[in-house]
């Protein structure tokens, strides 16, 4: 009954091995700027290959073919899932490491040739070589941040790969010229399992991460600014009356609206490089200055909005004057040319503020913000509604 189960535990590995493999092989297709399909699709076939090779052992296949070859061939799907990852994070044309890359197939190989038909030799090189494989996809995968989940879901499970490997080999150094104990023999069935149960794991992961990782970009294309990296008008609106609401009626609360003084100037006589430098430079400024429980956003143009949920009057007054103090201070000098760049605020209080006032509250604001401006610049208009 083991040996029937192990059995079907391969036919049902490779079957959905060249599934994924195929799967992934029409991805490379539809997604030719997309190098790490390439990669993971053939670590899927020459895993389906090798595996079936190795097999070849219970039908008197020749060493040479189903010992020889076939842990050769072993070697090569972890390490394709590596340079698949590698290409993945640091882009399609990312150049691969080749030198220690072939160094290390040529040590394996020599390695292998001269030593694999004595003992457990093969089985000891191969698992050595996806255990260092293991190791390095690790590391790549701890350069990912998001998808959070699905990142160290692949990562546990290319360390227990590694883990596996690792138990493998101690088991044939320790029985390396006596015949394994039945109790031993077990285990190594069940490493065997574990091995195809985690490679095939490892294949369904790879495209998740892929999809999962665009969705993410998409979503945060679509919500962020690309020049300043804050929420763009659309999602800060939403966001800001979305906590609002959540808070309830009669919060304390303050709008602002904010720009950059003489900013066409800056254009006309800088250029629009050094303007778009400018409005980073703000933006860092002001969002380094901010709360974490404050709201901002880049409206368009040299605009941005502000809201300090759950602060009162004289500490909105407080953080309006900071922000602008830090402006003048910071941002003297914008992309090597001493502009003395500043910034005008409009802010508008209200002690009982509700996610319903929250357009008029903006509207407010950015009439504050015209009175900042025929103020005299460099300045903070404050309203208060009460």
């Amino acid at each position: 009954m083991p040996d029937l189960d192990l059995a079907t535990l391969i036919v049902v590995t490779l079957v959905v091995n060249l599934l994924v493999a195929l799967y992934m092989a029409l991805l490379a297709r539809l997604q030719p700027q997309q190098s790490a399909f390439r990669h993971w699709a053939a670590a899927c076939f020459i895993f389906v290959l090798a595996s079936l090779l190795a097999t070849g052992r219970v039908y008197q296949v020749p060493a040479v073919f189903s010992v020889l070859l076939a842990h050769a061939l072993l070697a090569l799907p972890p390490l394709l899932v590596a340079t698949g990852l590698l290409r993945f994070i640091e882009g399609p044309l990312a150049k691969l490491p080749w030198p220690p890359i072939t160094g290390w197939m040529l040590v394996y190989l020599l390695a292998l040739g001269s030593s694999y038909s004595y003992h457990h030799s093969a089985a000891v090189l191969n698992a050595a070589a996806i255990v260092a494989s293991c190791v390095w996809g690790v590391k790549l995968l701890q350069q990912i941040e998001h998808p959070r989940f699905i990142n160290r879901l692949l990562q546990t499970v290319l360390a227990l790969h590694a883990l596996t490997m690792l138990m493998e080999i101690y088991l044939y150094l320790r029985y390396w010229n006596t015949a394994l104990p039945v109790a031993v023999a077990d285990i190594l069935q069940w490493i065997l399992s574990s091995h195809l149960l985690l490679t095939t794991v490892a294949a369904v992961l790879l495209p998740l991460i892929f999809f999962i990782t665009r969705e993410q970009t998409l979503l945060r294309q679509a919500n962020q600014d690309e020049l300043t990296q804050l929420p763009n008008r659309r999602y800060f609106l939403q966001e800001s009356i979305a906590y609002l609401t959540r808070k309830g009626d009669n919060t304390a609360a303050t709008v602002m609206m904010l720009d950059l003084d003489h900013f066409k100037a800056i254009n006309d006589n800088y250029g629009h490089n050094t303007g778009d430098v400018a409005l980073r430079q703000v933006a860092q400024i002001l969002t380094q200055e901010l709360r974490k429980t404050d709201f901002i956003g880049r409206l368009g143009g040299e605009e941005f909005a502000i809201v300090l949920p759950d602060t009162t009057e004289t500490e909105a007054r407080n953080i309006s004057q900071r922000l602008r103090q830090q402006v003048e201070q910071q941002a003297r000098v914008v992309d090597g040319k001493a502009l003395g760049l500043t910034i005008s605020i409009g802010a508008v209080y209200s002690s009982h503020f509700s996610a319903g006032q929250f357009e008029r509250l903006l509207k407010q604001a950015d009439d504050a913000l015209y009175d900042a401006k025929r103020s005299g610049r460099n300045t903070v208009t404050f309203y208060c509604l009460g």
